[in-house]
């Protein structure tokens, strides 16, 4: 029997009992009856009150959270997250290639949409729109994804098409570096945890309990949480093995311009032009700046066309460009300022159909 079963029983059964425990006990006079009517008053409200939260929780509330590990989280990829979802298993539309230049998005869950309803309102599939047809989208992107995944699943998928020329616009979140924190034997703190013991059965089984838990834990760890975290990603940056580990596999993704990463096709000459877009922690800019920054500054000395999310929205509230509370991944306005800023930057002055502007 489910949980939910379970809850349903007890609504029904409950003025049944109730009417049982009357009958029995009403002839009893004075302080019992008035202390029994109380109190079934009271549990009768509680449970009619929580079984209609958990209702309205269960089937109505769908909101992401930045972990991925709440009940409403769920019922968000249920309702949205998962929505479209293509052949090769990511949220996106099923693409017929045509002969044209091919746009590629290699990302993360910030490329994946993480928080946005309509997969539409992403920056890519905004860029898209404006270039009008003119390039074939290849988006790569899912939640979770490191540099090393990425590099492996666009090798992957690169070879299956004959892309001399091109973009590839990839794009760039600071955790990205925890594999190879990892690699060289930095550990993190843990980030997802389980209720207690004694509260998993209300926590784990049902949406309005779960909402509670995690709505407070957050309230009071999230801060101490935050700083434990960061302070994992500097030394991550600030480790001698742990960032030239990383910069190796940063300078193979510089190296996808002539297609050097690629080993199943044939070398020849490629003449493909690449973006990357950097992400600071939009809930703390300021405190994560000087990471991206450091990201940011390998690539341009490699001569790598850059965005810096610092740059472009460090001058809005982080309410402002990011899904909601529980959730620091960017929201649709924040999408579309970066799709526009691509496109009047790289996109719009192109004089030549499949070079874009430097």
């Amino acid at each position: 029997m489910s949980p939910h079963q379970i809850l349903v029983g007890f609504l029904i059964l409950y003025p049944v009992a109730i009417w049982g425990v009357f009958k029995l006990w009403w002839v009893s006079q004075g302080k019992f009856r008035t202390l029994l009517v109380k109190c079934s008053l009271l549990v009768g409200s509680t449970l009619y009150l929580f079984g209609g939260l958990e209702f309205y929780f269960m089937n109505s509330f769908a909101v992401s959270d930045g972990f991925g590990q709440t009940k409403m989280h769920q019922n968000w990829i249920e309702k949205y997250g998962s929505f479209p979802n293509n052949s090769l298993g990511l949220r996106d539309e099923e693409h017929e290639y045509l002969d044209k230049p091919a746009l590629y998005v290699v990302g993360d869950s910030f490329s994946a949409g993480h928080g946005i309803n309509d997969h539409r309102d992403r920056y890519a599939n905004v860029l898209e729109q404006k270039l009008a047809g003119d390039w074939d989208l290849v988006l790569l992107a899912k939640g979770g994804w490191g540099t090393e995944k990425q590099l492996e699943v666009y090798s992957e998928i690169s070879n299956q098409r004959d892309d001399r020329e091109g973009v590839i616009i990839w794009q760039y979140y600071l955790n990205d570096i925890e594999g190879s924190g990892k690699a060289v034997g930095l550990s993190g703190p843990a980030i997802h945890f389980a209720a207690p013991r004694i509260l998993r059965p209300l926590v784990d089984n049902y949406h309005f309990a779960n909402f509670l838990y995690w709505g407070v834990f957050r309230t009071v760890y999230s801060a101490k949480l935050g700083e434990q975290y960061l302070a994992y990603l500097n030394q991550c940056f600030d480790d001698a093995r742990s960032w030239e580990h990383h910069r190796q596999q940063l300078q193979r993704v510089v190296n996808l311009r002539k297609r050097e990463e690629l080993t199943i096709v044939e070398e020849f000459p490629a003449k493909r032009k690449l973006i990357v877009i950097v992400y600071p922690n939009l809930k703390n800019i300021s405190g994560t700046r000087a990471l991206s920054d450091k990201v940011a500054s390998f690539f341009e000395s490699q001569n790598v066309a850059v965005v810096n999310m610092a740059d472009l929205l460090g001058g809005f509230e982080a309410s402002d460009i990011t899904v909601n509370a529980l959730d620091g991944h960017a929201n649709e306005m924040a999408n579309r300022l970066l799709a526009e800023h691509l496109y009047r930057n790289y996109f719009e002055q192109s004089s030549e159909r499949g070079h874009p502007s430097n």
